[in-house]
């Protein structure tokens, strides 16, 4: 008698830990249907700030330019000022501190024209 009663006791738990399971997969597979629902269909478009490399203050380049603070922003600014104005992207990377990774972070923000 005893045996059947741990059986039947073992039995129940197996039981209750696949009805947990379940009803926890039930609750994730619901609240990402509820998220499907609430993402919107259209994608809205995000204006970008752009410098003008070329035309620029400091000031302007090192709050527009990620990565690039006022200190890397009159390095700019001096080298545009010794050297004349940037035309490409090589140009602006010939300024000590800007490399691939500043223009990477920064592309469609600056402007050469």
């Amino acid at each position: 008698m005893k045996a059947r009663k741990v059986k039947s006791q073992c039995s129940i738990e197996a039981l209750a830990g696949f009805a947990k399971t379940l009803m926890f997969s039930l609750m994730v597979l619901v609240s990402f249907a509820s998220m499907a629902q609430d993402t919107p269909q259209t994608v809205d478009t995000v204006d970008i700030e752009k410098v003008n490399i070329n035309r620029a203050d400091a000031s302007t380049i090192a709050r527009i330019l990620e990565g690039v603070g006022q200190s890397r922003a009159e390095a700019i600014v001096s080298f545009r000022e010794q050297y004349g104005e940037f035309t490409s992207e090589e140009d602006l990377m010939m300024v000590r501190g800007v490399g691939e990774v500043t223009l990477r972070n920064n592309a469609g923000k600056i402007d050469y024209e």
